[in-house]
């Protein structure tokens, strides 16, 4: 009886059921808000010290790209010279740097740490800027991973992923808003949230 009761608690805690599926750039009626083309998107790599993923500033500068900051191309890999993994304290030294190598101030952005994330994605969605999240779960990965990917869609029924690890507009991952803010905040209880302050780009005209 008591294993089975273990059992209950860790499948409850689990996040083995939690729905999502890889589609294009719409589904259902509902398209990306962010639709950074796939020429932009950039594939995840290691960084050259120690091989630790790059998934930061590769998401940090694909949402710099939709928004129009071109002096930020080329951050990903300068700061691959270092060792990889990230945290914010982290980003503001290497953002700092970087701007500094190349003589110009850091664009302004914003960085957000605790449980309240839903309100900073659906402003994000608003605005339409594409945040920058920690993801802490997907059954592309099979169970726990320290991630972090680019949020192109908060709005209506839906929520998607762009995973620098499956770049390409036949590979975002589509979920409800719910789950994505669990995946953000899991399995800690508390998420990481960057976002660029400019403005995105103009939407399209209308025919």
């Amino acid at each position: 009886m008591r294993i089975l009761s273990l059992l209950l608690v860790f499948l409850s805690a689990a996040p083995m059921n939690r729905a999502s599926f890889v589609n294009g750039r719409a589904h259902a009626g509902e398209e990306l808000t962010s639709d950074l083309p796939a020429s932009e998107h950039l594939r995840n790599i290691g960084s050259a010290v120690d091989q630790r993923g790059m998934c930061v500033m590769t998401s940090i500068e694909m949402a710099a790209r939709w928004q129009g900051l071109e002096s930020m191309r080329g951050l990903r890999d300068w700061c691959a010279k270092e060792a990889g993994g990230a945290y914010p304290a982290k980003v503001d030294r290497q953002l700092k740097a970087f701007c500094a190598s190349r003589g110009m101030p850091v664009p302004a952005y914003l960085q957000y740490e605790g449980r309240s994330v839903t309100t900073l994605l659906e402003l994000c969605e608003r605005t339409g800027r594409m945040a920058c999240i920690t993801y802490g779960y997907s059954p592309r990965y099979g169970g726990t991973i320290a991630h972090m990917i680019c949020c192109p869609k908060f709005g209506g029924r839906l929520a998607v992923c762009l995973d620098s690890n499956f770049p390409g507009e036949s590979g975002y991952e589509w979920m409800s808003r719910d789950e994505l803010v669990r995946r953000v905040t899991y399995p800690t209880g508390s998420g990481w949230l960057f976002v660029w302050l400019a403005p995105p780009p103009p939407p399209p005209p209308h025919n």
